[in-house]
């Protein structure tokens, strides 16, 4: 009796750890598709008027961006609209009106429009259209666009490794100049003999001009 029972409450035990795992697998899944969709939808181009675009507060809230981040992106528009740095790209289009303008430029950039340059349709953080003065009489209108992409500048990571017998703790320090570029530094602690890296990371579209 006694066996029957605790065979039977393995059972119970083992189905309710089977219904845990396919909730926790859906939740993850969930989860992640929320994250997805939002991810997809700020890499959408958005229409900001001049003064919403050089707005920290507006940037922060249409954007999800960070106050910090928020701040630099802001001063960045401003001072590109005084003509002091670039955007990724003008556009001047003929349109009846300056927002009107500014919504072909966005709805070409969302449509991946293969006639855009490059950089107009890389794929960032987040893409920002803005109209501009107009430019001449003839209804041709500037419209600027801007990408942004929100570099977390540092990074750690921990974790667990195993060289033959000996077994250690990695904890690595990471620090990114940009998406492009980082250097990190990583210790390794726990085993039976203490040694680290240091690395330096680039990223490349070709490996050896190839691939």
């Amino acid at each position: 009796m006694f066996n029957a029972l605790t065979t039977r409450g393995k059972i119970i035990l083992s189905f309710i750890l089977i219904v845990v795992v396919l909730v926790l697998c859906a939740a993850g899944y969930f989860a992640w598709q929320k994250y997805s969709d939002t991810a997809d939808k700020l890499q959408q181009a958005m229409l900001l008027t001049t003064q919403q675009a050089t707005d920290k507060n507006v940037l922060q809230n249409k954007l999800d961006e960070n106050k910090q981040n928020a701040e630099m992106l802001a001063i960045f528009i401003k001072q590109a609209q005084a003509g002091q740095v670039q955007p990724i790209n003008y556009f001047t289009i003929q349109a009846p009106d300056v927002q009107q303008a500014a919504q072909q430029v966005a709805n070409r950039i969302n449509a991946k429009d293969p006639t855009l340059p490059p950089q107009a349709i890389e794929k960032t953080d987040n893409t920002i259209v803005t109209p501009n003065t107009n430019k001449t009489p003839q209804a041709n209108y500037d419209v600027a666009v801007f990408k942004n992409n929100n570099y977390r500048n540092w990074e750690w990571s921990v974790g667990y490794g195993q060289h033959g017998g000996d077994r250690y703790i990695p904890v690595e320090l990471q620090r990114n100049f940009s998406k492009d570029a980082a250097v990190s530094i990583e210790y390794h602690a726990g085993g039976s003999e203490k040694g680290g890296e240091v690395k330096y990371t680039r990223k490349t579209d070709k490996l050896f001009l190839l691939f």
